[in-house]
């Protein structure tokens, strides 16, 4: 009667999951066909266009080592790496001076506004990269911030046109980028580590500098290391920084590899640059991870009711500790309101102090045709990538995480390949794989490539929100005697319909503020940032200023809601 009754509650279980699982899998035929198409043709599509050859323009298919060789004796290359390598390691290592003391101050100090810390230096991520990047060159330009303030107080007697167009400049701005970066991948080794371990070195004796060394350094150098690579993988493959303010000086293989499928339409040879950049990368990262092994596991998050240090030992860190951060937020700021503030100004020129203020220039966005059309195409790129990306990225997650697909982690790794991949070598794949299929420059193509890095972001997501649930809860569905529809819908879905959401969000400021991607696909259908772009490097308006500006109110309004929203949900419950 006992295995009876057993059978009965048990045995209708295991087959509804086993049913579940055997569909899954057979499902799992997209998630194969994705990667094949998205990720792997594209990666040996470029590998063997390296080892073509060409003649007056044209592509011979004939297998040859020619452009390695060229490489391996062009002297200009070895050049071009080291600074390109140079420069992001230099602004990583700037941003980790800048991220690393931030993160340790908001994760482990400040207790009173910590979420609003965070939010503050993380949300230069949702700005547009080129109102960052233009906003330097207002600041370093000859008749910039920069130079306005040291003739002012009597530094330079004249403007100087040192500090734009300079090596310098690259590795600045690349900081900038890079700080968010690694301050979000850092605070969180922070805030895991117990405060008793740090009381316990104390009372042993231990001073402030050994406690560092011996604990708080091997128990976040893993974490740093993935934000520094993070930074680098960002910076390393920015065509655009250098392009806008580095000069030729400040020329790096981005631009190069940008330029030999463009204008000097030698596609082997900007592949085989391609390559040899990535597996440059691939190496130098993989000394920084090896160099930075993880030491100690930090479980969960330190207790709330942990006694905060002594305020007397405390005051006088508490207090360089908050200017230190205001510091760091003015940096971060203060060019986004230079830009901000120059959208007002009635010169045409970008000239410190201002000479007026003004509304013309954003009377101005409404007359402009092309604009208009560039936006407009920006806005069906985005809502097609979003829909797109976030249907197939929870179709993925839950493929791959209810199936029993061997090496899961494998596939997990080959979805995240276009985001490690550098900007501008993703971006001459998805040219190279769109061009076999015989797509057409434009919305197609932008779509699509976009969708390569968009995609993976929501997936990934998913899937660290699908390891957190208790799968108990669908099983429990499914003996109840609902189908996978219905368990889904009424069961999995209210769960992670919140990480859905933020993963739509994330995707619409990734595929909104594409660059270094689009800049390949789009042809003569260019959208907003891409319009922007040539604007910048061909014929500025003061109405640049005026579009940034919109962009940044609307990404403030966007971010401003979510708080919002997440704020009422639990007043909400409370009532």
């Amino acid at each position: 009667m006992t295995d009876n009754l057993a059978s009965g509650v048990i045995q209708p279980r295991t087959i509804s999951l086993q049913h579940l699982s055997a569909r899954i899998n057979l499902a799992g035929v997209p998630v194969v066909v994705w990667l094949l198409l998205i990720v792997l043709l594209p990666n040996l599509l470029l590998v063997a266009t390296s080892f073509l050859k060409t003649s007056n323009g044209v592509i011979l298919l004939e297998p040859s080592l020619t452009n390695y060789a060229r490489i391996w004796k062009s002297m200009g290359f070895w050049v071009l790496l080291w600074r390109t390598l140079s420069f992001s390691f230099l602004g990583c290592l700037l941003a980790t001076c800048i991220a690393y003391p931030l993160a340790f101050y908001v994760g482990r100090v400040a207790r009173r506004h910590k979420t609003l810390l965070t939010v503050l230096v993380v949300l230069p991520l949702w700005i547009s990269l080129l109102m960052r990047i233009f906003a330097w060159r207002i600041i370093l330009g000859q008749s910039g911030v920069l130079n306005a303030a040291l003739v002012s107080t009597g530094i330079l007697d004249a403007p100087s046109g040192a500090f734009l167009y300079s090596p310098t400049a690259v590795v600045i701005v690349f900081a900038y980028i890079s700080v968010p970066f690694i301050f979000i991948s850092t605070m969180g080794a922070f805030e895991k580590i117990p405060r008793d371990l740090v009381e316990a070195s104390q009372d042993s004796g231990a001073s402030a500098r050994q406690t560092f060394m011996h604990l708080i350094w091997p128990l976040t150098r893993r974490n740093l290391a993935i934000g520094f690579s993070l930074a680098f993988l960002v910076t390393v493959g920015d065509f655009v920084t250098p392009a806008m303010i580095g000069g030729i000086d400040g020329t790096t293989l981005g631009v190069v590899v940008s330029t030999q499928f463009g204008f000097a339409n030698n596609w082997p040879y900007g592949a085989a640059v391609a390559v040899a950049l990535m597996l440059s990368v691939g190496i130098l990262l993989g000394t920084i991870i090896a160099l930075t092994p993880a030491k100690g596991v930090m479980l969960g998050e330190e207790a709330e009711d942990s006694p905060p240090p002594s305020a007397d030992k405390q005051h006088v860190g508490q207090r360089f500790g908050s200017a230190g951060v205001l510091a760091a937020i003015l940096y971060l700021y203060a060019p986004l309101a230079i830009i901000v503030l120059f959208s007002f100004n009635s010169a045409n020129l970008q000239i410190f102090p201002l000479q007026g203020l003004t509304l013309h220039w954003y009377q101005e966005l409404l007359k402009d045709q092309s604009l208009l059309e560039a936006a407009q195409r920006s806005v069906v790129v985005a809502a097609c990538v979003v829909t797109l990306s976030v249907t197939l990225g929870t179709v993925f997650a839950l493929i791959v995480y209810y199936s029993k697909l061997k090496g899961s982690r494998f596939y997990e790794m080959a979805f995240a390949l276009p985001i490690a991949t550098p900007g501008v070598v993703l971006g001459i794949e998805m040219v190279l794989g769109t061009e076999i299929f015989g797509i057409p420059s434009g919305v197609m193509r932008i779509v699509i490539g976009q969708m390569s890095f968009v995609m993976p972001v929501t997936l990934l997501l998913l899937l660290v929100r699908l390891r957190r649930l208790d799968p108990s809860l669908m099983e429990a569905s499914l003996d109840l005697g609902a189908n996978r529809w219905q368990s889904f819908v009424h069961v999995l879905f209210p769960m992670i319909r919140g990480t859905i959401v933020a993963g739509a969000f994330l995707g619409l400021t990734l595929s909104a503020d594409d660059v270094m991607v689009t800049l390949f696909l789009s042809g003569g259908a260019p959208t907003l940032p891409i319009w922007v772009f040539n604007q910048m490097r061909f014929g500025f308006t003061p109405s640049v200023n005026a579009i940034f500006s919109l962009l940044l109110f609307t990404c403030l309004l966007v971010v401003g809601l979510a708080a919002w929203r997440n704020a009422v949900k639990p007043a909400k419950a409370l009532t």
